[in-house]
C-alpha cells in the first residue's frame, strides 16, 4: 500500500528534477563563455604564447553559442529564424573585422600581445551586443568580463589569476542562481487527504471534543438517546 501510495508522487516528482537539470543546461552557453575567456587569459599571461590566433579561433564557437542561446529565447516560427539571421550577421561582421585587422598587419607593425587584445576587444563587443539584442543580461555579463580583461591583461602581469578568479565567481554565482530559481519554481506541497491522515489516539479524542463543544445540539440529543 506505501508502495501505490509513493508512486503518484515519484511521477510527478521526476519530471521535475528533468526540468531542473534542462535549466542547467540552458546556463551552459554563458558559463563556456566565461571559460573560453578564463583560457585564452591564461594562455597568453602563463604560457606567453600569442593569442591572436586562438581568440579569431574561438569566434565561431562564441557566435554559436550565442545563436543557441537566441534558439532558446525567441518564440517559434518567423521571430526565430529572424533571430538567427541577426546572430549570423553580427558575428560574420564581426569575423570580417577580426580579418581586416590581420590583414593590415602585414608587415609586423603590431605586437602579438596588442594583436590578440585587439581580437579579443572585438570578440567581447560582438557578444556584449548579442546580449542586449537577445535581451539576455548574462550574456552582457560574459561580454563585459571579457571587456574588463583586456586592459587588465595589459596593465598587469598578475592579472591573470585576478581574473581567472571572478569568472570562478560568475560560474558559482551562475550555479547558485539556477539552483534558487528551481527552487522557487516548486509548488508548494499538496494538503494531506483523509487517504493519508492519520491521527493519534488522543488527537482524535481532542477533534471529538472541539466538535462536542461546537455542536451541542449533538450532545443534548446523545444525552436523551442515553
Amino acid at each position: 500500500m506505501a508502495k501505490a501510495d509513493s508512486t503518484p508522487s515519484d511521477g510527478v516528482a521526476e519530471p521535475r528534477r528533468s526540468r531542473r537539470w534542462i535549466g542547467l543546461l540552458a546556463e551552459a552557453p554563458y558559463f563556456a563563455i566565461v571559460i573560453i575567456g578564463v583560457i585564452g587569459i591564461c594562455w597568453t599571461s602563463f604560457f606567453r604564447r600569442p593569442s591572436a590566433d586562438y581568440w579569431v579561433i574561438m569566434t565561431p564557437v562564441t557566435a554559436l553559442l550565442c545563436v543557441a542561446v537566441g534558439l532558446a529565447r525567441a518564440p517559434h516560427g518567423r521571430r526565430r529564424v529572424e533571430t538567427v539571421a541577426i546572430q549570423l550577421a553580427q558575428w560574420a561582421a564581426v569575423l570580417v573585422a577580426m580579418y581586416l585587422i590581420n590583414l593590415s598587419n602585414v608587415g609586423g607593425l603590431t605586437t602579438s600581445d596588442a594583436l590578440g587584445g585587439m581580437m579579443l576587444t572585438l570578440l567581447a563587443l560582438g557578444v556584449f551586443i548579442s546580449g542586449l539584442d537577445l535581451r539576455a543580461w548574462r550574456l552582457g555579463v560574459a561580454g563585459a568580463f571579457l571587456a574588463i580583461a583586456v586592459p587588465l591583461v595589459a596593465w598587469f602581469e598578475q592579472a591573470a589569476l585576478f581574473l581567472v578568479f571572478i569568472g570562478a565567481v560568475l560560474i558559482v554565482l551562475g550555479v547558485l542562481l539556477w539552483w534558487a530559481r528551481g527552487k522557487l519554481s516548486q509548488p508548494p506541497p499538496t494538503p494531506a487527504t483523509h487517504d493519508t491522515l492519520r491521527l493519534s489516539p488522543w488527537a482524535a479524542e481532542g477533534c471529538r471534543n472541539v466538535f462536542a463543544i461546537l455542536r451541542p445540539g449533538t450532545c443534548a440529543t446523545d444525552a436523551d438517546g442515553a
